[in-house]
Order: structure tokens, then sequence, then C-alpha cells
């Protein structure tokens, strides 16, 4: 699933509306915050099926090309083997999936015009064609099919896009990555192992992080800009981006009260963090003043840090 850098982000976003009204309790935060994370997990598995959906059409195509009267050399070429590919299958089959799905409503997500979309736009690759005529595809070739599919035509596909981003307002920032990890899952597949979904459980337990991240920083809030202010040379903390301001201090979070985070790790984070989603001379006043604030920290003895290498 998504890792501690989509988390980072989610919590950054929820902290933007507090930075502007601190009136809001943390109970919304935590909610809302909560509602973030669960529409990654839906989005996931939106993604699944619609994978699945779009291999499944194939049948459908295929009785609509013999069922006509007059049939075209393309007609009689066509072929439902992509539906019996052994990743759909096992999808197709899977329990903890079919049950999610079901909790969930995921299928209130998928849009049948989109699904018969993709697929037309995928009937007409070269990579399809070639594999659509064999008559028996080999593990490999059926990987392959579905790692094309999914990078070749699913990915930034308008129709798909246009669909989901009504649904997910944080599409930007989580489809790409989750469209790599499915694909990462299919390449890795074996039809022994539970791969699509032992990440599942992680993504639970890496969720708490966020919720601590959020909590501490907004019950240290007022120590951090005390922490902050003094390093303001030529800056009055009314003239810091919001955004700015919000990953400084939860970068000094982590830095402070997260003692298995690695000190490089955190602060490689948040500038990074900062090219995408501040100004662009955000990564340089960040950089700048974090390695400020870690050096007094450090000399102060307050960054503790435990495990090797995590200073």
């Amino acid at each position: 699933m998504l890792g501690r850098r989509s988390l980072r982000i989610k919590v950054m976003q929820t902290l933007y509306g507090w930075e502007l009204d601190h009136d809001i309790p943390l109970s919304k935060l935590r909610a809302l915050l909560q509602t973030q994370t669960d529409k990654a997990i839906w989005l996931f598995l939106t993604d699944l099926c619609y994978l699945v959906e779009i291999c499944l059409y194939s049948k459908e195509d295929k009785a609509k090309r013999m069922a006509k009267f007059i049939k075209t050399d393309d007609d009689l070429r066509a072929t439902s083997t992509i539906a019996s590919n052994v990743i759909i299958r096992y999808l197709q089959n899977h329990t903890v999936f079919n049950d999610l799905v079901k909790k969930h409503g995921i299928f209130y997500n998928v849009s049948r015009e989109v699904i018969k979309t993709i697929y037309n736009d995928l009937y007409a690759t070269g990579f399809y064609k070639t594999y659509a005529a064999l008559a028996e595809p080999t593990l490999e070739q059926d990987r392959q099919v579905i790692i094309s599919l999914l990078r070749e035509v699913i990915n930034e596909h308008p129709a798909l896009e246009q669909q989901l981003e009504e649904i997910f307002p944080n599409l930007d920032d989580d489809q790409p990555l989750l469209l790599h990890i499915i694909s990462k899952y299919v390449e890795e597949f074996d039809p022994e192992k539970n791969n699509f979904f032992s990440g599942l459980e992680l993504w639970e337990e890496e969720k708490k992080f966020a919720f601590e991240l959020l909590d501490k920083t907004v019950e240290h809030h007022e120590e951090f800009i005390r922490l902050i202010q003094p390093n303001l040379q030529n800056w009055d903390m009314e003239r810091v981006a919001v955004l700015d301001l919000i990953l400084l201090k939860m970068a000094i979070c982590e830095l402070l009260y997260f003692p298995t985070v690695p000190v490089k790790v955190t602060i490689n984070e948040y500038i990074d963090i900062s090219k995408f989603y501040s100004t662009p001379r955000s990564k340089d006043f960040v950089n700048g003043l974090l390695d400020k604030i870690k050096n007094q920290l450090t000399e102060q003895g307050a960054i503790k840090k435990y495990g090797r290498g995590l200073l």
C-alpha cells in the first residue's frame, strides 16, 4: 500500500485547515484524516475492480461480435483469453477482496461506460492482440499483459480520471503510486501467496504513525513555534507560507517525538514534499531552517533516537 510519505501528505492536508482555524477540534481533524486514509484503500480496491471488469468485458465483447450477422476478420479473431488470465481469476475468486468490495460498496465507483471505453482502447493495442491470440498463455505472459494494461492504458486514462476525480479528491496524489504498487504486485504475483492484500494489514499499522503525527503536531504547536521563530532571519512569522510552517512543525515533531524515525529520513522527506506542494522557494527555505533547528536540538541533546544510524 501507500507509504509514509503519502501519510505525511495526508496529515499536512489535514493540518492546513487547522492552521487557518485553530478552533477546529482535534476530534474533527482525526475524523478528516480517517476519511482520507480510508479513501486510499477504497481507491486501491476500485482500481482492482476496474482491472478485473475490463478483462472480463472481453467475454461480452466477443459475444457481441459473434452475434453479428456479417462478421469482419477482426470479429472472428476476437477472444476472451484475458478473462481467464491467472491474475484476474485470482482476484475474481479472492474472498478478502470480494468481502472488502462488498463492505465498502466499491462497485458503486465503477462505471460500465468507462469499462467499455478502456477495453476498446486496450483492444486496439498491439500487445493485447498478441496476447489474445495465445492458446495457453504462460504465467509470465499473464503478468506482462496486465502490467501493460495498467501502465499503457489505465494509467492517466482520461475517462477513468474524469470519473474517479469526482469520488476521490486526492486522486492526483494517490493514483500514480497505487497503480505503481499494483504493477509491482503483478510482477511478483505468485498464486500461492497473498501478495495483493498483505499490504492492507501493514497500511493499518502505518496509519497509527499518521494519527500520532497529527496529534503530536497539534499538541506541541506552541513549542514548535518557539523553535521556529528565532530562526526566521529577516522574516515575520506572518510572511511564512502556511504549508511551509506546517511542514516545519511536522518535521520538528518527528525529530523530537518519533525516536525510531531517522533524522535524515525526516529532513529529506519534508524537503521533497515542500518541492511539490508549496512555493518555488520552499525547498531551500525548509531545508535551511530545518538544518539550523536540527543542529540546535542536537547540541541541546533534545533529539533522542533509538537504533543504529538514526541520528
